[in-house]
């Protein structure tokens, strides 16, 4: 096997690029930005290329010397590909919530992690000696050791790489991972911090699409590590009960390729990818204007970030929208974030402007035409 293959098409489809709006961008991110379109970052593409591949190799090389990776992601959008993921490629995760101490402090998570196996094992023998309460409140302090250890309750000590989305979210789990000298690999926002960071990947961390396709990277990475390792070990592949899946090769030059990547420094490998993709990246950042005002991005529901703004944001200084009534402090955010900033444009509303509102805020058409009514008398 070899490290898994990614173009920056597949970035570019994924929403990478599309970072958070500038006015809430860390400048520790400048190195990796490559410009703004309708006040939204765009990352540069053609650093994350490298750098991704390099994230990869590191978490292969981790695993096939026998190292442990551990997947965290406890945001809603990060929870269901990072488990996923980290199931495939038989590595470990943290997916509810990071519990403090979770690695600085392993003697004590071991003990919760002995008194769920001991719940596991109470509630699948003979039930018969327990009241129904009693099992009730057992299911529910077995569940919830579950929920939050269930993901790691085989690791068997603290792991030799992380892997993080959403450096913000997870500050904790690297504070600690840097006490204890744990490597870091990290997906970057363009409101993130680049420290403590061993291994940064420049990109979108909200759109589950991105999200997916990073999982889905490390995950191969970590199945190749496996690979590697039971082959040094000398495991007879051929005489396991499942073969281990490989990609079928089309013919002998793409072979022939295949061995050539895998064999080659990785600097070499990623500048060979960026040269490769250099046309495609600048055709495609030509396009990025274009691409965020039809929404290509996918916004995120219930997080602050948004793909683009629904409207153009008028010249000018900005209206009180906290005047109308029913508009508080966080709705006139919220509508100043998609491009209405003044009385004018809410009172030039059409219906069909209103119904957009309505489908894409939390907004209904009747609080929208009553803010419509107020802003013309203004």
């Amino acid at each position: 096997m070899a490290l898994p293959e990614f173009s920056m098409r597949q970035l570019l489809e994924a929403g990478v690029h599309f970072g958070h709006q500038a006015h809430r961008w860390n400048p520790k991110m400048d190195p990796y930005i490559f410009g703004k379109r309708n006040n939204i970052h765009i990352l540069d593409l053609s650093q994350t290329v490298p750098l991704m591949h390099q994230a990869l190799k590191q978490v292969s090389d981790t695993v096939a010397r026998g190292g442990r990776v551990l997947f965290v992601g406890t945001k809603r959008t990060a929870s269901e590909a990072v488990a996923d993921a980290a199931r495939r490629s038989a590595q470990y995760y943290v997916n509810a919530r990071w519990l403090g101490g979770m690695l600085t402090n392993w003697k004590t998570i071991s003990n919760s992690i002995k008194r769920l196996r001991e719940l596991e094992e109470l509630l699948t023998a003979d039930q018969s000696s327990y009241t129904k309460k009693e099992l009730l409140n057992l299911t529910r302090e077995r569940d919830k050791l579950e929920r939050a250890l269930g993901g790691i309750k085989d690791m068997g000590g603290t792991p030799d790489l992380i892997f993080v989305i959403d450096t913000n979210k997870e500050a904790i789990a690297i504070q600690e991972a840097k006490k204890l000298k744990i490597p870091v690999c990290a997906v970057l926002d363009s409101n993130s911090s680049t420290d403590n960071i061993d291994f940064p990947i420049p990109g979108n961390d909200d759109a589950s699409r991105a999200v997916a396709l990073y999982c889905d990277l490390i995950a191969k990475a970590c199945i190749d590590g496996i690979a590697r390792q039971q082959g040094s070990s000398g495991v007879d592949l051929g005489a396991q009960a499942e073969a281990p899946q490989e990609t079928v090769l089309n013919d002998v030059s793409a072979a022939a390729s295949s061995a050539a990547a895998a064999t080659v420094d990785a600097a070499s490998t990623a500048a060979g990818a960026v040269q490769e993709t250099a046309a495609s990246v600048m055709d495609a950042v030509s396009n990025i204007a274009t691409a965020a005002a039809t929404g290509v991005a996918e916004a995120v529901s219930g997080d602050d970030k948004a793909a683009a703004p629904m409207f153009t944001a008028p010249a000018g200084d900005a209206d009180d929208l906290k005047t109308i009534n029913g508009i508080g402090p966080v709705a006139e955010t919220q509508l100043n974030e998609q491009g209405i900033t003044t009385f004018a444009q809410i009172a030039a509303l059409t219906d069909a402007e209103i119904e957009k509102i309505d489908a894409n805020m939390p907004f209904s058409a009747a609080q929208i035409s009553d803010w419509k009514a107020q802003a013309a008398a203004k």
